[in-house]
This record gives C-alpha cells, sequence and structure tokens, in this order.
C-alpha cells in the first residue's frame, strides 16, 4: 500500500525542526558566551605593574588573524605565582577589566590613591571601573581610565 498519511510525518518533522531549533539555541549561547566576552586566548603576557596595596595589574597581548584586531587586555588581581606561561593561562581563565587595541608603548600605568590609573591611546571596547581583589580580606580598587582616540 503507497498511500502517503500526512499525520504520519508530522512527529518526525517536529522532532527535526526541534533539533535544529536546538542546535540553534546552544550554537547562539556559544557564540555570545565565547565571543564577545573574551574573543580568544591571549598570546603572551607583556606587562606586570605591582600595586602597593598588594595588588597587580597584569596586561595580556592577544595577536588576532588578519580580520580582528590585535588588542591588550588588562586583569587586577593578586599575585599569581609561577612563571609568565602560568601566570598567561591563569588569566585566560578569567575576565579583563580593560580591552584596547592601544599598543604597549601607548599604555602607562600608575596608583591612584583610591586604585590605579591607566592611560592609553587608541579605541577601548571594554571597560569596568571597579576591581576587587581577595587577599588580606575583600579589597577594592578604583580604576581610573583617560583614553586618547588617536595613536600617535
Amino acid at each position: 500500500m503507497n498511500s502517503h498519511d500526512p499525520a504520519d510525518t508530522t512527529p518526525r518533522a517536529i522532532y527535526k525542526f526541534l533539533f535544529w531549533v536546538l542546535l540553534s539555541v546552544l550554537l547562539i549561547y556559544y557564540l555570545l558566551e565565547h565571543v564577545p566576552g573574551g574573543i580568544a586566548d591571549a598570546d603572551e603576557l607583556v606587562l606586570k605593574h605591582q600595586l602597593k596595596r598588594g595588588a597587580w595589574v597584569y596586561v595580556t597581548h592577544y595577536g588576532a588573524p588578519a580580520t580582528d584586531l590585535d588588542t591588550l587586555r588588562f586583569y587586577l588581581s593578586d599575585p599569581i605565582p609561577g612563571a609568565d606561561e602560568e601566570i598567561l593561562k591563569n588569566l585566560n581563565e578569567r575576565n579583563s577589566f580593560v580591552i584596547t587595541d592601544s599598543a604597549l608603548e601607548d599604555v602607562m600605568i600608575r596608583e591612584t590613591e583610591d586604585g590605579v590609573g591607566i592611560t592609553v591611546k587608541g579605541a577601548v571596547y571594554r571597560y569596568f571601573s571597579k576591581q576587587y581583589t581577595q587577599s588580606d580580606g575583600l579589597q577594592s580598587y578604583r580604576v581610573s581610565l583617560y583614553q586618547q582616540d588617536e595613536r600617535g
């Protein structure tokens, strides 16, 4: 018997549709979670700056593929022990507080009364003005950002 009953294929079509919806949702979630925040792991640790109150500012460099921009990422943390490779691996698992396309020579870090001041030239893609460390209790640091649009 070759009669085709549309009711027989409806559950199959619904399952197929739901499969593609679920796959799309998972893909969108992955892209939103991993692409905007960190894009990819940084390539190298380029600067370590100790603050008087015990925290460290770490700066990593991400050398982007041809279509993306190279970026510097800034982290404020308690001291991270180990070699630069171990520190970099640890930082790649954290969220940065500044992401910029500044060149390293266009970055200046200085201590302020209640935290740290950062001067950069170039675009800023992410910036959070308050950071915390855990050593000897919770300490807060105000991050003051001074940005110049143009390099050079």
